[in-house]
């Protein structure tokens, strides 16, 4: 919800709503930070697979190309 609202207070001129106008917002994605990002990876680096998402096929391809499209932005 907290990127919606971004959305909605940045592009005016535009009508942003959220797919779930009923979902609180996820307090846990407040808390995600650079210090906890490297801690999970320093983690599967030292081979805990705890924290690992699988998805089926479809979603990690689509979740990839988001990605590759975030990180190539300058």
């Amino acid at each position: 919800m907290n990127l919606v609202n971004r959305l909605k207070d940045t592009y005016t001129d535009i009508t942003i709503d959220s797919l779930n106008p009923l979902m609180c917002s996820c307090l846990t994605m407040n808390r995600i930070d650079l210090p906890h990002l490297a801690w999970c990876l320093d983690k599967i680096l030292d081979g805990n697979r705890d924290n690992i998402i699988k998805v089926d096929a479809e979603t990690a391809k689509y979740a990839k190309e988001s990605l590759d499209r975030m990180l190539s932005i300058t």
